[in-house]
């Protein structure tokens, strides 16, 4: 993996500190790299499917994903982003397909204490830094 992309992640977490874990997902989707206290291999597949699917209009797509054993409902599944919360409080995560509507993601883990879409913005801002690394 190359030190761009540490240096991406690196930048990411320093710049919104309520990111608690990122993994990057190529577009043929395999695991490119994760921040050491995050695994995502085991839900990889999971993960892939939802990026994978294509909805059409009124369709609602998968409606829960479980990832490290926590179950996060999707309450949002665009082409931009996906977006899953725990209604346990045990945090959010937001999907960002890298290019927009690609299978390549960025993934993040967000603080519990915060909604997710306190941290949507800086993640789709460094998703686009991806674009030519997926």
């Amino acid at each position: 993996m190359s030190s761009e992309i540490e240096s991406i992640i690196d930048d990411l977490l320093n710049e919104e500190q309520n990111i608690f874990g990122v993994a990057i997902i190529s577009k043929d989707g395999n695991l490119l790299t994760q921040t050491e206290n995050w695994n995502l291999t085991n839900d990889l597949d999971l993960i892939n499917e939802l990026l994978n699917q294509k909805l059409e209009l009124g369709e609602k797509g998968i409606s829960s994903i479980t990832i490290q054993g926590i179950k996060y409902m999707i309450v949002e599944n665009i082409e931009e982003r996906k977006i899953g919360t725990n209604i346990m409080h045990k945090g959010h995560i937001i999907i960002c397909p890298v290019p927009i509507g690609g299978t390549g993601a960025l993934v993040c883990y967000i603080n519990p204490q915060v909604g997710p879409r306190d941290t949507l913005f800086v993640a789709q801002k460094y998703a686009k830094k991806l674009i030519s690394f997926v």
